[in-house]
């Protein structure tokens, strides 16, 4: 019998006061048994369920190819096949997206499994232009991070008409479907101190992200943004930037759908690599996580991270708010395929969870969209919503009376007729986040007000004002507050259950 008292695992005020084999006793700081109406995970099977709603994915280097068996399980040689993600083992670098990225990306696609880009072009372009090959990888004295800032700054507009171009080649490419994009490891080198006076400020910093994450907008509507987190921040190296949470504020949203970490080992750990865990990171960035375990600084393979082929160790990280698990196609694959196989229930379910257009989202958390169009006048009637992710269906939409709108799940709006689209983006036992889409139909700028039943608490929001009654979870506008005739804004939450 495993007790935890609390969210899983013990997050929040407990300590493990025994760990055996076959189990581990969770109780009350104070040294009480925890509350059985509390326990999460009573045996094993109970943490396999938790550890199924990972999503898993693969890195092959460049120069492997990822065609796993039609059945059985993969070896290096072909790479693992119950994963759902899989990465383009060639970077997105100064020369852009490429014959090869369009032939690898349009293969995966082909195979049910969505990939997932490293989008390097800004970093390279930046390096190829002061004549040095070399990454910062801790050394301040490097070209890249002594005069990067400046050539960064002077060129932005270069860098997103860059990524605009790459992006509308990975739309060719997956044809409507999600396709995941890590954006710029490292970018924050860009706002150190050893930059010395042309450090980005916090405005060019946010203005030069923002650039690129609006051009992956336009130029491929099914993509979505992985921002990348360097563990090694502190505010101690930046120029200006007082916590890892103080970086990332201003960056748009509404693209972005992960935080993730790559470029060194990433085991299975509840501690610190470098300066934070996975848990502050999810809790500071209001993001699931996305870990790499599978490059290191150079770039060069990292086999196959046997912490993680553990249940309980994925299910915590599910807990932490980890969402994909990427690992490595060198070392041994096959005992991860098999892992994967067993953690998904001896099915091959995980390989076919890719989107199959852009509103879809992975098996590994229950997606539901809900819409709702308020009208400025009369009484509405319900009308069908749109379908939702995998392990979720569409609420009922409806028009509303005068100054806002009703549905069938309970969402209203208020300031006139504004359509509204909600998404879970990613859901665990204890929690989940969801994104929320605001589109103003009517020909005058409108004052918007949402109303959503409440489940649960709410931890963390952004772009929005988020406050809560008894019945409702209540967002208001910050920036955003107006929309002019036809416009549109996202924003987003997380909230414990």
């Amino acid at each position: 019998m495993t007790k935890i008292k609390g969210s899983l695992f013990g997050a929040g005020a407990v300590s493990c006061m025994l760990a055996v084999l076959g189990g581990c006793v969770v109780v009350a700081d104070d040294g009480s048994s925890g509350s059985e109406e509390n326990e999460i995970f009573a045996d094993e099977a109970a943490a396999a369920a938790a550890a199924s709603q990972m999503r898993f994915g693969v890195a092959p280097q460049w120069n492997q190819t990822y065609a796993p068996p039609a059945s059985g399980t993969g070896t290096a040689a072909t790479g693992p096949r119950n994963v759902d993600t899989v990465v383009i083992g060639d970077w997105l670098l100064n020369t852009g997206f490429t014959s090869t990225h369009r032939t690898k990306a349009a293969d995966i696609v082909s195979r049910g499994k969505t990939p997932y880009f490293f989008g390097y072009i800004g970093t390279s372009m930046t390096k190829k232009a002061l004549g040095s090959d070399h990454d910062c990888d801790g050394n301040p004295s490097e070209k890249l991070c002594t005069d990067g800032a400046q050539w960064v700054r002077t060129n932005a507009a270069a860098i997103a008409s860059a990524y605009k171009t790459a992006a509308q080649g990975i739309a060719g490419a997956v044809g409507g479907r999600e396709a995941l994009i890590h954006l710029e490891p490292d970018y924050f080198q860009f706002s150190e101190k050893a930059q010395g006076p042309d450090a980005l400020t916090k405005d060019e910093s946010d203005q030069i992200m923002n650039g690129i994450l609006r051009a992956i907008k336009d130029g491929c509507p099914s993509c979505k943004a992985v921002i990348d987190f360097s563990p090694w921040f502190s505010k101690e190296k930046t120029a200006w930037a007082q916590s890892a949470a103080h970086f990332y504020q201003g960056w748009d949203r509404s693209v972005v759908k992960y935080v993730g970490l790559t470029g060194k080992p990433f085991p299975f750990t509840e501690g610190k690599i470098d300066n934070y865990t996975y848990r502050q990171i999810t809790s500071e960035l209001s993001l699931p996580l996305v870990i790499v375990d599978a490059y290191t600084f150079g770039g060069g393979p990292i086999n196959v991270d046997s912490t993680w082929l553990n249940e309980t160790n994925v299910a915590k990280a599910v807990d932490m708010g980890v969402a994909i698990l990427i690992l490595s196609q060198t070392g041994d694959v096959g005992a991860y395929d098999s892992f994967i196989a067993r953690v998904k229930g001896g099915s091959s379910s995980s390989s076919s969870s890719s989107s199959s257009s852009s509103s879809s989202s992975s098996s590994s958390s229950s997606s539901s969209s809900s819409s709702s169009s308020g009208s400025g006048s009369g009484s509405g009637s319900g009308g069908s919503g749109g379908s939702g992710g995998s392990g979720g269906s569409g609420g009922s939409g409806g028009s509303g009376g005068s100054g806002g709108g009703t549905t069938g799940t309970g969402v209203r709006v208020e300031g006139g007729n504004i359509d509204v689209s909600i998404t879970t983006s990613t859901s665990w036992s204890s929690g989940y986040c969801k994104d929320v889409k605001l589109t103003n139909k009517e020909n005058r700028e409108v004052t918007w007000t949402l109303y959503v039943p409440k489940e649960g608490t709410i931890y963390n929001s952004w772009n929005v004002k988020a406050e809560a009654t008894s019945t409702n979870f209540v967002f208001s506008g910050t920036w955003n507050a107006k929309l002019g005739p036809g416009s549109n804004t996202s924003f987003g939450y997380c909230a414990n259950r």
